[in-house]
């Protein structure tokens, strides 16, 4: 049999659970938002290419919440406050709003849209404050939100989408009404056009545990030991492997019940395995489930990339699961790199690195691509449709590659599974808990879990069966990931406040459920109020650092400029950063200071550095030490120790579109910004500082 390369994409989407059902409220509006843009969306890219296959991991957290918007039900605070006549808005629900109404990316949702261009442009001439749109423009302002949000499908087939997007300004409430009407009742098509992909056999369905938790760490918190032995715990413990197994099977049980047969595959939430996980998987008759890269390197003890490309089965005592391990490298290049690409370059650049697979592979491989199925489109022009129709033309043209199921996989002769004897434990990021356990915030959410959970050991056999069925779906929710994920420094959202509010809503709820009182514990914010909105701080005053490769002294660099990197892009992750601060500002003598740092910058010994400033890019081989260097007229002093320090003379904008990459053996290792450029402005240098 001549060899073939077999590629099986998974598109994971996920959205944690946001409503309390104490107060019958759903308190973030992201569901439909999604709903709108990408839900059908990249589905529908996929149809056009009958010989494309694809799974798409659908979570019952998400599905419900989509369930309750078309049952109407979901009750969400911003779409109702968005319902309304601007006229009868109060001073709080307009505050409310504000918080919303430009959160789109604007390269790719709000430029296109010339009069929602004009009135983002307005707002932040006016320090951000809503307070300077009359309420004609709000109107205009809530349209163009929405608009700013559907996706190609609407865009190109939705008359009433069509005509507004024609109008692009000056809509009526009337028009707002019937939009809003118009994207409820499309939600209604979203289930049955995945059962209808499904039963065509170019789509398999596969599924999460029932709230997104870490399974892991549920089963055994010593997981997360086993991941990374120094990682600190929190002070208290509590059992949660019931809620574990609960979580799998209400999954198992929401998804045979919607798509009328029982899930095969599971994507568990963020790649977390372990044995114990994997074992439970098998108890309740899953078929395969899909890691990282990392996981497979750490089981066998080699890291050796040939081993990736062949499938994995793991015995338990509860049956065989097969095991596939995603790419990291072709599943970034997807969700993080080729938003800057051309279609046609991004497609024929991923194809060829399927072609060096093959050709370098003994065996017919196979290789998993699976990632975020949802977050990365806005970065891209036109959410991504020309990106997925160039790769998906391309990839039906080469006889050498096959786009197969994961469900499929046993099937396909040329393909021998091999037996693992365990499982490292670990997810998908760096192959540790890390992001969801181990600092000071995400262990003080663990220990206020902890607290309720065991007050609830306590008196649960004295609960009603209702109430007890209600307490458990509040702790379920609350073990969900995405809380986890928001706390502490490894993401940040300008609504971290919000997620944390909603994560003690949950253990509140539970008291309350209970007939108990409410500790004063789950009243006080884990979320430290300084945290908030400090992504990036402009320059206050000039500075005049020593060139030398380190932040020699902490006056040197006081008054700079700074971006925290590792918040810089949050709803996903890609590998760790290098980089992870970029301290930036200028001297008197108009000399440009820049200054990376990061854990990871003194372990390496030679890095390439590409800076684009405006359209001007500069390389740089960077060997530990000093030099001065000159490119195209430009002169460099540039320091390598314990971080990347580079002085730029003669430097004179007063803004300037700056971008950086980081190149290690040619192969790119991290960009920031992820996707466009970031500004450095030094026009308001004397005038004030603020947060941004």
């Amino acid at each position: 049999m001549n060899k073939k390369l077999y590629l099986s994409f998974l598109w994971h989407m996920h959205q944690p659970y946001y409503k309390d059902d104490c107060t019958n409220t759903t308190l973030m509006p992201w569901v439909f938002l999604h709903a709108i843009k990408d839900y059908y969306d990249i589905p529908w890219y996929l149809e056009k290419f009958p010989n494309i296959k694809a799974t798409f991991n659908l979570v019952p957290s998400l599905l419900v919440q989509l369930q309750d918007y078309i049952e109407d039900n979901a009750n969400d605070k911003f779409m109702k406050i968005l319902k309304k006549d601007v006229y009868s808005l109060t001073n709080k629900e307009e505050l409310f709003l504000s918080e919303y109404l430009f959160l789109a990316n604007e390269q790719h949702m709000v430029k296109p849209l010339e009069r929602y261009h004009e009135l983002l442009l307005k707002y932040k001439s006016q320090n951000q404050s809503f307070e300077i749109f009359s309420k004609e423009e709000l109107i205009e302002l809530e349209v163009l939100f929405l608009l700013s949000w559907c996706g190609n499908y609407l865009r190109q087939n939705n008359e009433l989408v069509i005509l507004l997007l024609n109008q692009g300004r000056t809509f009526s409430q009337e028009q707002k009404n019937e939009l809003i009407e118009e994207l409820f009742l499309f939600l209604n098509e979203l289930i049955p056009y995945y059962k209808k992909l499904q039963d065509s056999q170019q789509i398999d369905i596969s599924t999460t545990p029932f709230y997104h938790p870490i399974l892991p760490l549920l089963i055994d918190r010593q997981s997360a030991k086993d991941a990374k032995n120094d990682v600190v715990l929190p002070k208290s413990s509590a059992q949660y492997k019931d809620f574990a197994a609960l979580q799998v099977k209400t999954a198992v049980d929401f998804f045979e019940k919607t798509f009328e047969k029982k899930p095969k595959g599971f994507w568990p939430s963020e790649g977390s395995v372990s044995p114990k996980t994997i074992s439970l998987l098998a108890s309740n008759n899953v078929k395969w489930a899909c890691s990282d890269e990392e996981i497979l390197f750490k089981t066998l003890k080699n890291s050796n990339k040939e081993l990736l490309y062949k499938p994995y089965t793991l015995k338990t005592e509860n049956g065989n699961v097969n095991l596939f391990f995603r790419d990291k490298y072709l599943s970034d290049l997807i969700g993080f790199a080729y938003s800057k690409k051309s279609a046609k370059e991004a497609a024929s650049d991923f194809v060829s690195h399927l072609k060096n697979i093959y050709l370098n592979a003994p065996t017919s491989p196979v290789v998993p691509v699976i990632l975020d199925g949802e977050n990365a489109w806005e970065f891209y022009p036109d959410n991504a449709q020309p990106f997925f129709e160039e790769l998906y033309k391309l990839l039906d043209k080469q006889d050498w590659c096959e786009t197969v199921l994961f469900d499929d996989v046993p099937n396909i002769e040329d393909l021998e599974f091999t037996e693992l004897n365990t499982l490292a434990s670990g997810s998908w990021i760096n192959g540790n808990f890390d992001i969801w356990i181990g600092c000071d915030e995400k262990n003080r959410a663990w220990e206020l879990l902890d607290l309720t959970k065991n007050r609830f050991d306590k008196v649960q056999n004295s609960l009603s069966e209702e109430t007890l069925e209600k307490v458990k779906k509040e702790f379920m929710i609350a073990l969900g990931s995405d809380w986890f994920w928001w706390y502490g420094d490894d993401h940040y959202t300008e609504l971290n406040h919000q997620f944390d509010e909603q994560f003690r809503a949950h253990l509140k709820n539970v008291f309350e459920l209970m007939n108990e009182e409410v500790p004063t514990e789950i009243f006080v914010p884990i979320v430290k109020k300084e945290k908030i909105n400090q992504i990036n701080i402009l320059q206050k005053d000039f500075i005049s650092p020593v060139v030398d490769g380190n932040m020699s002294n902490f006056f040197e660099w006081l008054n700079c400029g700074r971006m925290d990197i590792k918040k810089e892009f949050s709803t996903m992750d890609s590998s760790a950063s290098i980089v992870e601060y970029l301290y930036y500002g200028v001297d008197k003598q108009n000399n440009l200071y820049l200054y990376l740092k990061g854990n990871k910058v003194p372990n390496k010994e030679i890095l390439e550095l590409r800076i684009t400033l405006n359209d001007k890019i500069f390389i740089f081989d960077i060997k530990k030490g000093i030099g001065t260097v000159e490119q195209n007229g430009t002169y460099f002093d540039l320091a390598f120790g314990n971080g990347i320090e580079i002085k730029i003379y003669d430097f004179k904008l007063k803004k300037v579109n700056f971008s950086f990459e980081l190149y290690e053996d040619k192969k790119k290792i991290q960009r920031y910004p992820l996707y466009d450029e970031t500004v450095l402005d030094f026009e308001n240098l004397f005038l004030k500082s603020w947060y941004i």
